[in-house]
């Protein structure tokens, strides 16, 4: 569901981002201002879901709203959807796995990789996203959504992604990734080894959510090589 396109009313903002609405007073200034994690999965400052067009600056914001404190108006929220919904709106995550595996003798090596993404909040201080999976070697997973119905559309991503072996057999290799088609980085080491090395926007760079793959939201590409 999302806000209306027109004749919107306080009680349309609210219960897009909160659930159907009852009674009680809206503040149009409260709504706009604070973000999401400063409702019940955040701070818990504020009782309820907002959109965070003033809060740090807009940092946090929902998909679609510009950040500013002052002129708020109703139509600003014309139209907008608050969480993913997997069929217009969607996180993605893909891996190619170009390594291959070697059976025994004279010993075994087993090249499948495990990538995870995490979608955090301006500064890492609260997670709302997180999926992942395996790619056999040689093979592939995805592309497939891990994104959830309850997962808000933040207009910008800052995110941390896990890449590694799945076996302790795992040879070593290198990781590419891109998001919406932009490239963030090329050839970063992968150990040998279980266990994953996590990559993240605060070194390698934010990406905004934008229409690519199909949706609108964030399109993770890993390969492994």
């Amino acid at each position: 569901m999302a806000v209306p396109s027109t004749n919107v009313k306080f009680s349309d903002i609210w219960s897009e981002a909160n659930g159907t609405y009852s009674t009680g007073i809206l503040s149009l200034n409260t709504m706009s201002f604070f973000s999401y994690f400063a409702g019940p999965n955040g701070s818990t400052s504020q009782a309820d879901n907002n959109w965070g067009q003033g809060e740090a600056s807009g940092a946090n914001r929902i998909y679609g709203t510009s950040a500013k404190t002052t002129l708020i108006q109703v139509g600003d929220f014309d139209g907008l959807t608050y969480f993913y919904d997997n069929s217009t709106f969607q996180v993605t995550l893909n891996i190619t796995n170009n390594l291959t595996s070697t059976p025994p003798p004279p010993f075994p090596i087993d090249n499948d990789v495990t990538a995870n993404v995490e979608l955090w909040g301006f500064g890492f201080s609260y997670q709302y996203l997180a999926g992942g999976g395996n790619a056999a070697a040689p093979g592939t997973f995805g592309p497939s959504s891990i994104s959830q119905t309850n997962d808000p559309i933040i207009f910008r991503g800052y995110w941390k992604v896990a890449i590694g072996g799945l076996f302790p057999s795992f040879a070593g290799g290198t990781a590419d990734l891109s998001i919406n088609g932009i490239s963030k980085f090329t050839g970063e080491t992968l150990p040998a080894g279980p266990g994953a090395t996590t990559f993240d926007s605060a070194t390698y760079g934010t990406e905004d959510v934008a229409a690519f793959g199909g949706f609108t939201g964030l399109y993770f590409d890993i390969t492994v090589n």
